[in-house]
Parts: C-alpha cells; structure tokens; sequence
C-alpha cells in the first residue's frame, strides 16, 4: 500500500507534498533538475505534477492566459519521464488534473500514479468527475475557492470513500484571515473525510514555516508546498516557492509535532496518573481539626491539603463526604476517605 493511501486512512501519519506547479516554465531540463535535487534530500513524501495535454480543452484561444499556459506545457513523453524518475527515486506521484486528456494521461499510466487532484477550478466539471471516478487510485479535490455546496456535490457524484479534501488557494499578498483554519476543521467533520492544507504564504514572509505548521496542527495531515531551485527568483508561481531546504526543515518538524498529537484519547495516561494522585501531587481531602468516631461530618470539618501521601478518594468526592459518620478517629491534617468514613 502506497504510504498516500495509508495516511488518507490513518490521520496520524503526516503527508508533505511537493507541489511543482508551474515553476518549470514548460522547460524539461529544469524540471529534471528540480527532481535531481530533490533526491539529495528525503524533504517530502510525494511530488505533485500539473499535467496539461489539450490546451484547446483547457481553455479557449481567447483567454488571456491561452499564450502563456501554451509555453509552460510538456509533451506527454516528457511528463511520463519525469514520473517515472520521480518512481525511481522513491518518492510518491501525484498528478493534478483539469483537462479531459491529463485524465487519460493518469489512466494510461495508472502504474506510476498514486493519487489524482482535481483541480478546484473544474470540482463540479461534470464531464472530469465522469472521468476521474473511474480512475483506480485515490482522488484529491481542489476546495479551494468552492461553496460548500460545491464541495457536496463533487464528493455525492464521485460516491467514493478514497477522497482527500485539499483546502488552500493563491492570494496575493497572502492574508492570514482568508486561510480560516476553522473552516477546514468544519468541513472535515461536516463530510467526514480526510483534509489537507496546501498553503501559499508568501516565500519571504518570516512566519511561512509557522502558517504552515499551523495548518498541520489544526487537522490536515496531508501538508502541500510550492518549491523552488533558487529562492525569491522570478519565475512562474515563484511568490509562495519555498527552498528545498526549507522543504526538509518543515518536514522534519511535522514529524515532531506529530508526536505531540496523541490519540484524541480522553482517557489520562500512565504519565498523567502519576500528576493525578490525589495527595502527593493533588490537593486531597484532610480532616481540619480531630474528628472522633461516630461525629457527623460537617463542611467545616473538612478541608484541602498537599500531603505527600496518597489518597484514595477524588476531590469532587468532597460533598459527598458531608452528612456522614466518622468510623474511626482522625487526627487534624489526617488523611479523610471512605475507609474512615462511612458512605
């Protein structure tokens, strides 16, 4: 099992993501240089590829952007090399898609894939969901910028249990307020799905490693990051590229705020039981003045202490403790419990 497909089921296990975008500018050597570099360092867990065959079923010729987005593309040959080096060198492949033919792409190569994104831009392309749902492998989906009854209809049509929810969208500059951590904490208990954060922050910004993290505490255990060879450099999606370096530093601290996480469990544990004694740790219940047997315990017989020794009754057995009778004597700052007094 891909480790993809382990986090998507195991929200304990953290998933960094390398998001190539476009800052290869439709050129194949610095793309492969890009991935040279990256196996100098385990700084991730996937890289993800947008692959773009069809331009004419991308957008029309009179989009401003037609010129542009024809320069960045790659032949199909290209884009299977770089897969399956990116294979080679141990590192999972996510391949993100809003084409129809990007989706055949992923299906003629399903051996080399691990998960397919929707791009948000096309989450209710009926046409795509058609295609992407029949693919065999795990289907990321795009929020980012969708209303949540965008978001209901993707995951109702594509009826599928192996969905990540992806949040996260470029903004320049970068507003912390637009990320709104709390709503990607309602949606993933809204559709019950796994979630993940794909941030933009600003490459320069001082807090960029923090944001990032803070997606990662918040609940999404799938971490997505523009990465770049040479850091602040002009280049397509260059304003949130971080460096490769910066990369491995985030991954490394995912994986040691990740021990942090626990299981949700609210039950203490054995280290918090020590901290819970109720005596040596805990203000226990103590006698605050001699009680003689058969003496009807009043609120002002009793009272709290540290003693260093173990009790055996709670704190918020207090009360209870009013209206009984003493069994046997208790001396001033004497351990008060239900083996001396009756219940």
């Amino acid at each position: 099992m891909s480790k993809f497909k382990e986090a998507l089921n195991n929200p304990k296990i953290p998933y960094l993501i390398w998001e190539i975008a476009c800052i290869h500018e439709g050129d194949f050597e610095y793309l492969t240089k890009l991935v040279d570099e990256k196996k100098k360092k385990k700084s991730c867990d996937a890289i993800k590829y947008h692959v773009l065959i069809d331009i004419n079923s991308h957008m029309t010729k009179s989009h401003e952007g037609y010129e542009l987005v024809t320069n960045l593309m790659l032949p199909q040959e290209e884009w299977l090399s770089i897969i399956k080096k990116t294979k080679s060198n141990n590192f999972e492949v996510i391949v993100l898609v809003d084409e129809l033919k990007s989706i055949d792409f992923v299906k003629d190569n399903l051996n080399f894939i691990d998960a397919v994104e929707l791009h948000a831009v096309a989450l209710n392309n009926i046409e795509m969901l058609d295609k992407v749902k029949e693919l065999q492998i795990p289907i990321i989906l795009g929020i980012g910028g969708s209303e949540i009854g965008d978001i209901e209809f993707a995951i109702n049509y594509l009826n599928r249990k192996d969905i990540l929810l992806m949040h996260g969208f470029q903004n320049y500059p970068t507003k912390y307020e637009y990320i709104n951590f709390n709503k990607l904490v309602r949606i993933k208990d809204k559709f019950n799905l796994p979630v993940g954060y794909a941030d933009h922050t600003v490459w320069d910004n001082k807090d960029n490693e923090l944001i990032t993290l803070a997606g990662f505490m918040t609940g999404a255990n799938f971490i997505e990051k523009h990465v770049t060879l040479e850091l602040g450099k002009k280049r397509v999606d260059f304003n949130s590229a971080i460096s490769i370096d910066m990369l491995s530093n985030i991954k490394k601290k995912m994986e040691l705020l990740n021990k942090t996480k626990g299981n949700g469990n609210l039950k203490i544990n054995e280290y918090e039981k020590i901290y819970a004694r109720n005596g040596p740790m805990k203000f226990t219940i103590v006698a605050n003045r001699d009680l003689k047997k058969g003496q009807i315990i009043k609120k002002e017989d009793i009272t709290f202490r540290r003693t260093g020794e173990k009790n055996t009754i709670k704190q918020r057995d207090y009360l209870k403790l009013i209206g009984k009778k003493v069994k046997k004597d208790i001396l001033k700052m004497g351990l008060v419990n239900w083996g001396n007094v009756g219940k």
